[in-house]
C-alpha cells in the first residue's frame, strides 16, 4: 500500500522548496579559457551585486581608529615633515589640481607612507607600479596600480583613475573586483581582503570575504584629511600583529616549503595536519560562497587524511554534525549488519571544528552591526558591461569539467535565480578532516572500477544497489549533490570501494528547514529539480467550458527533493562517463569514430547552463537516446552502456508511479526498494561488461593530445590514476 505524501495543512508543517538551481560561471569553460576578459565577466556575473555601506562602518571592522588627539599630533607631524601645507588643510603634493592624472596618483606613496611611519611596527608598505613576483603559485596576471604589500604578499590593492565619470567608476571597480578574487582564489590563508579605489578625489574601501562584497559611500582624499588618516593608520596597525589577522590572514594556517613545493600547516582543534597536494580547489573560485578547499595531508604521526577547509552559512548546520545525524538514522532504522556496512560506504569522518581566532569564531563580519547608521546600507547591482583586455589568467584545480561551451552561445545571466536581500550574509569557517582518501570517481580511468564505484559496491564482487545512497534513502535522507565528484574510489588492502562523501547539503526528507544557497551539481541535478515542477503527472483534464475563467487555479504545493531526484543523479553520473570519455583503443585507433559527433552530444545533455531544454529532451526522448547511444559512442563503450535508455525508462516510470495521485506523492518504501534494485542492476550489468576498458578524455583526443596508451597515467599526476 502506498504511502501518501504531501503538505500538511497547518502552513507551520509545508516543507519548504528546494532552492532552485543558480549556476556557478566561474565552474564554467569561460571562467577556465584563461581569458582574462572571460575571466573576469565570470567573477562579476557570480557576485551580480555588492552592499554599500557608511565609509566609518567599514573603516571600524580594519580596527579601532586613532583618536581625535592622536590625528592632531599627526597633523602637526605631517605638517613638520611637509606632508600637508602649513595650515594642514591640504596634501602638499595635491594643492587642487583641476584633474587628478594617473601619474600624480602614484605621489600618494609619499603620504601613505608617511601616515604608516606613524605606526609603531608596522609590517606593510606602500608600493606603485608593482613588478616583483609574488609567492603564489598562480599570481594575479592583471597587478593592480598599487598595493599594500607584506614581504611578497599583496596586503591590499589600490585602483586609481583621473575621471570621476562612470566608465572609470565602473572600471575600477571590475580591476579591484578581480584583484579581490584573485586574492582569495589563490591564497587559503587569506580569510578577506580590503582593497582602496579612487576616481579622482573620490575615495572608497573595499571589501572582499566569502559572505559578501561590500564598498563604502566615498570620501574626498583632498578634503577628508582625518578620514584618508584614519583609514591608512588603521591599516597599519592592523599589519602589526605577526598573524596579520585584521588584514584578512589565517593564523590557523601556516606555509611552508616542502620539497621545493608550497605545503600548508592546518590547525584543526588541537591537531595538526600538513598538507602533501591539493585534491579540489574549485570552490575557492567563486568570491563569495564556500570557498571549498581539499587537501592530502598528513597528521602529526604520518597517517594520511584528506581535509577540507569552508564557509558555511552561519545558521546551518555542520557537515561533521550532519554526518552524525544520518548515521544516527541509519542506526536506527537499519538492522545492525546493514548498519555497518552503511558505516563502510559513507567517507570517514575522524573530527571537524569550527575555526577560532583568539577564542573566538571565525566568522564573516557585519560591517554596520552596532554601527550609528546600524541598517543603512544598499545592495547594488555590478555594471556587467565588457571590460578589454586579453592577458590571461590560471585557473584552479579538481573541477569537474563542464561542456565547454563560450558564453557567446549562451546568455551571460542565464538561470540566475534573484533575491532580496533582507540581511547581511553571514557565513561561518570550518574544517572537516576525513579517515579516507581516495580518488574521485571523474579521475578513475579504469571503467569497471569507475562503475564499481559508481554503483558502491565491492570490486570483484555481485553488485548490490548503489549502496550508500540506498542507506541514505532508506534512513530517510536524501544528499541533493550526488555527482561525478562526490564519490570516491578508496583502495585499500581487500581492494577497492566506492564511498559517498560530501553531505553539506544532505537534509532530511520531511525536514521543514530550507537555505538560499544552490542544491546540485549543474551537471547532475534532475530535471525537476531544475525547472521547480512536476514533469510526470497523469494528464489533467480541462474543465467544463462553462467555468469561470476569473476563478485562479490553486497554487501548486512546494517542490521538495526526494530519492528518485537523486537516482536520477546518478543516472546522470552514469551517463556522464560513456560521453565525457571514450575507450582508449578506440582513441588510438584510425577507425572512423566521431569524436566531435559526441562532444556535441554531450554539450547538449550537459549544456553547462539550466534551462536550456536540451537536458530534458536527452532525458525524456527514450528511443532518441537509445539510437543516440549506439549510434555516437564507440562500439566498445555502447556495448557496455547499451542499458542508458533502459535506466532512463525506469526512472521516468518510478516518477509516473509517484506523481500518478498529484498532489499526493507516492514515494513509499516498495518504490524506493525497486528503483534501487533496477539502478543496480543496470550498474552491475555494465561493470561485468567492462572488461578491461580503460577511459580516455574526449577533450584530450579533440585537442589532438596523444591519448593514454592501455594502463598509462595521465600526465597531469596525481589527478587521474590508474587502478586493477
Amino acid at each position: 500500500m502506498a504511502t501518501p505524501h504531501t503538505p500538511r495543512s497547518r502552513k507551520s508543517q509545508v516543507p519548504p522548496p528546494d532552492t532552485p538551481l543558480v549556476p556557478c560561471h566561474t565552474s564554467q569553460f569561460d571562467y577556465r579559457t584563461g581569458d582574462l576578459e572571460l575571466g573576469r565577466e565570470a567573477v562579476l556575473t557570480d557576485l551580480r551585486r555588492y552592499l554599500q555601506v557608511p565609509f566609518g562602518s567599514l573603516a571600524k571592522c580594519v580596527g579601532a581608529v586613532p583618536s581625535q588627539q592622536l590625528l592632531e599630533e599627526m597633523r602637526d607631524d605631517f605638517i613638520r615633515s611637509e606632508i600637508l601645507t602649513d595650515n594642514g588643510l591640504e596634501w602638499k603634493d595635491f594643492i587642487r589640481p583641476a584633474k587628478m592624472s594617473e601619474e600624480m596618483s602614484f605621489k600618494l606613496e609619499g603620504i601613505i607612507s608617511g601616515i604608516l611611519e606613524q605606526v609603531p611596527n608596522c609590517g606593510v608598505s606602500y608600493l606603485s607600479n608593482p613588478n616583483k613576483m609574488l609567492l603564489s603559485e598562480r599570481h594575479n596576471t592583471s597587478l593592480p596600480d598599487g598595493y599594500l604589500m607584506h614581504w611578497f604578499d599583496i596586503a591590499v590593492p589600490f585602483e586609481f583613475k583621473k575621471e570621476q565619470d562612470a566608465k572609470a567608476f565602473r572600471d575600477n571597480e571590475h580591476k579591484i573586483i578581480w584583484s579581490l578574487h584573485n586574492i582569495m582564489r589563490e591564497d587559503p590563508c587569506r580569510r578577506f581582503a580590503f582593497g582602496i579605489t579612487i576616481e579622482d578625489t573620490q575615495l572608497r574601501l573595499w571589501l572582499g570575504n566569502r559572505g559578501f562584497l561590500a564598498v563604502t559611500e566615498p570620501i574626498n582624499c583632498f578634503e577628508d584629511i582625518d578620514g584618508v588618516t584614519s583609514l591608512f593608520y588603521v591599516l597599519g596597525s592592523a599589519s602589526t600583529s605577526t598573524s596579520l589577522k585584521g588584514l584578512g590572514w589565517d593564523p590557523t594556517i601556516e606555509r611552508i616549503r616542502v620539497e621545493e613545493k608550497t605545503q600548508y600547516r592546518f590547525t584543526v582543534g588541537d591537531e595538526v595536519f600538513t598538507t602533501t597536494r591539493e585534491l579540489a580547489t574549485y570552490g575557492a573560485d567563486s568570491m563569495v560562497g564556500r570557498g571549498t578547499r581539499v587537501y592530502e595531508a598528513t597528521d602529526a604521526k604520518g597517517k594520511k587524511v584528506a581535509i577540507k577547509d569552508s564557509w558555511r552559512e552561519i545558521d546551518r548546520q555542520s557537515e561533521g554534525e550532519i554526518v552524525e545525524k544520518i548515521l544516527a538514522s541509519c542506526e536506527k532504522k537499519l538492522g545492525t549488519e546493514d548498519f555497518a556496512d552503511a558505516k563502510r560506504h559513507f567517507i570517514g569522518v575522524r573530527l571537524w571544528k569550527d575555526v577560532t581566532i583568539d577564542d573566538a569564531s571565525d566568522e564573516t563580519v557585519n560591517p554596520v552591526a552596532g554601527y550609528e547608521h546600524d541598517g543603512t546600507w544598499k545592495s547594488k547591482p555590478i555594471d556587467l558591461k565588457p571590460i578589454l583586455s586579453e592577458r590571461p589568467h590560471l585557473s584552479t584545480t579538481g573541477d569537474v569539467p563542464d561542456s565547454g561551451r563560450l558564453s557567446a552561445f549562451l546568455p551571460a545571466q542565464l538561470g540566475i535565480v534573484g533575491r532580496k536581500e533582507t540581511r547581511i550574509p553571514q557565513r561561518v569557517h570550518a574544517r572537516i578532516v576525513f579517515d579516507d582518501v581516495g580518488v574521485a570517481i571523474k579521475d578513475v580511468i579504469s571503467l569497471a572500477d569507475n562503475l564499481s564505484c559508481l554503483s558502491g559496491g565491492l570490486k570483484g564482487k555481485s553488485l548490490t544497489p548503489p549502496l550508500a545512497l540506498s542507506y541514505l534513502h532508506k534512513a530517510g535522507w536524501v544528499h541533493r549533490d550526488f555527482s561525478v565528484r562526490n564519490v570516491s574510489w578508496i583502495v585499500g588492502d581487500n581492494g577497492g570501494i566506492g564511498k559517498l562523501s560530501d553531505f553539506e547539503y544532505a537534509k532530511e526528507i520531511d525536514s521543514n528547514t530550507s537555505h538560499d544557497d544552490r542544491t546540485g551539481t549543474m551537471h547532475f541535478t534532475a530535471i525537476e529539480l531544475e525547472y521547480q515542477e512536476y514533469f510526470f503527472l497523469p494528464r489533467a483534464s480541462l474543465p467544463p467550458a462553462s467555468t469561470s475563467l476569473d476563478t485562479d487555479p490553486p497554487l501548486p504545493p512546494p517542490f521538495p527533493m526526494n530519492f528518485l531526484h537523486d537516482i536520477e543523479s546518478a543516472w546522470w553520473a552514469y551517463t556522464w562517463i560513456f560521453f565525457y570519455h571514450t575507450d582508449t583503443i578506440t582513441a588510438n585507433s584510425n577507425n572512423s569514430f566521431d569524436a566531435h559527433a559526441q562532444w556535441r552530444q554531450f554539450q547538449l545533455a550537459f549544456p553547462g547552463a539550466i534551462w536550456q531544454g536540451t537536458p530534458l529532451n536527452f532525458f525524456t526522448q527514450i528511443r532518441r537516446l537509445q539510437w543516440t547511444c549506439k549510434s555516437i559512442l564507440s562500439d566498445r563503450c555502447s556495448n557496455v552502456c547499451k542499458n542508458i535508455s533502459h535506466f532512463a525508462q525506469t526512472l521516468r516510470d518510478s516518477y509516473e508511479t509517484a506523481e500518478s495521485k498529484y498532489p499526493l506523492l507516492a514515494l513509499d518504501d516498495s518504490l524506493l526498494k525497486d528503483m534501487h534494485r533496477k539502478a543496480a542492476g543496470y550498474l552491475d550489468d555494465a561493470q561485468q561488461n567492462a572488461g578491461d576498458i580503460k577511459l580516455c578524455l574526449l577533450p584530450k583526443l579533440l585537442e589532438q593530445k596523444r591519448p593514454r596508451e592501455e594502463g598509462e597515467t595521465s600526465d597531469n599526476a596525481g589527478k587521474r590514476i590508474r587502478h586493477g
